[in-house]
């Protein structure tokens, strides 16, 4: 079977990509992105190492929303499409018992053709061990009515120097000889949660290939040494 791998959706923001057309430039919302581009290409090489956990030296870490990351220009989504993904990360977040102060950001990835949304919290009392849970669950079989296959595969994965926990949920659609591929992945310290996830644009000028939690996992990595602070 011929498997092209691309991205319709993403795990965490459940959100259209046809819902971003229209983005223009900012001059900076809160928030973040994706990382360097040749993570996004093609499946890394990274090492996948056991979870940490922990946090900061002599004291916790809040996020912030530089104007880029990684060369990818921060635009301003659609108050209509802000407030689905407000929305969306409120309503995924609290079972684990996060709330706080959001911060949210879009990022345009020209190369690739994508926008990458990263999406949080900057808080207090969060329980990283509440991700187990979720990121350990079996491997979760659907089929949905128009005979398409869902799978649905989570994962701890190493959260990296900043500490704290960190897993990705993968999903797969597969469809007679098509497959659509979709990773999210997110963090969690004691003071911090923080998410990163993209969709291709409305034009589909390109495939992304490569996103399993070994290259979405690096990629959060990378993002969380741009975004995350000491406070």
């Amino acid at each position: 079977m011929t498997r092209i791998h691309f991205i319709p959706f993403v795990g965490i923001i459940g959100i259209s990509a046809i819902a971003l057309a229209g983005c223009g430039s900012s001059s900076g919302t809160t928030g973040s992105a994706l990382a360097p581009s040749q993570s996004i290409t093609a499946a890394g090489n990274s090492n996948q190492s056991a979870p940490t956990s922990g946090g900061s030296p002599g004291g916790g870490w809040a996020l912030s929303a530089p104007k880029s990351i990684f060369g990818f220009a921060q635009i301003q989504p659609q108050a209509a499409t802000l407030s689905q993904i407000q929305s969306e990360l409120a309503k995924h977040t609290a079972p684990l018992g996060v709330r706080g102060s959001q911060i949210i950001a879009v990022y345009d990835d020209t190369t690739h053709d994508v926008y990458v949304i990263f999406a949080g919290y900057n808080g207090s009392g969060f329980k990283p061990d509440n991700m187990k849970p979720v990121f350990t669950a079996a491997p979760l079989y659907t089929t949905d009515g128009a005979g398409d296959h869902v799978v649905e595969n989570h994962v701890m994965i190493d959260a990296g120097p900043h500490g704290g926990l960190a897993g990705c949920g993968s999903s797969t659609i597969e469809s007679g000889g098509l497959a659509a591929e979709s990773t999210d992945c997110m963090w969690m310290t004691a003071t911090t949660m923080g998410s990163i996830t993209y969709y291709p644009k409305p034009d589909h000028q390109q495939m992304v290939f490569g996103t399993g939690p070994d290259v979405m996992g690096k990629v959060m990595r990378d993002l969380r040494n741009l975004v995350e602070h000491q406070s």
